[in-house]
């Protein structure tokens, strides 16, 4: 690529991404159903975007897949995890089912949902508390909702 190539996607704001690397998306905490079967607990979820495809990766199981964008990389996941608990299930290896991801995926994920969380709280008070009068904020009582 010259320089002019170069030039053009930064001025565009286009990242090239070089083969192997990997950009940290979006963390999430998901729950899949085989059928009215089963549900699971809420799984950790690390979207990647590598080279030209989203990778979802289930944390828990050491489970990934991947898809044009985040849509078609749940779905091919979702449709993996069923395939490794019901693979589990018919080997009797449910007690060895739990496989969690290397460390670095951990590491990205819990940087993610560290970003998120910082996100949606400060909006949540903006929206909420910014517009209300100091004396009413301080006559307002206080709950504990467990999440």
């Amino acid at each position: 690529m010259n320089q002019e190539e170069q030039n053009h996607k930064q001025n565009c704001g286009i990242v090239q991404i070089k083969e192997g690397s990997m950009k940290g998306m979006k963390a999430k905490r998901i729950r899949f159903k085989i059928g009215s079967l089963w549900e699971s607990p809420p799984l950790h979820i690390l979207l990647t975007k590598e080279n030209d495809v989203v990778v979802a990766r289930c944390l828990e199981f050491t489970v990934s897949s991947h898809g044009k964008d985040e849509k078609a990389a749940l779905k091919a996941l979702a449709d993996s995890i069923k395939e490794y608990v019901l693979t589990a299930v018919e080997n009797d290896a449910i007690n060895t089912i739990f496989d969690p991801a290397h460390g670095k995926y951990w590491r990205i994920y819990n940087e993610l949902e560290t970003k998120q969380s910082s996100r949606s709280l400060k909006l949540s008070i903006k929206k909420s508390l910014m517009s209300i009068p100091n004396d009413n904020l301080q006559q307002s009582t206080t709950e504990i909702n467990y999440a």
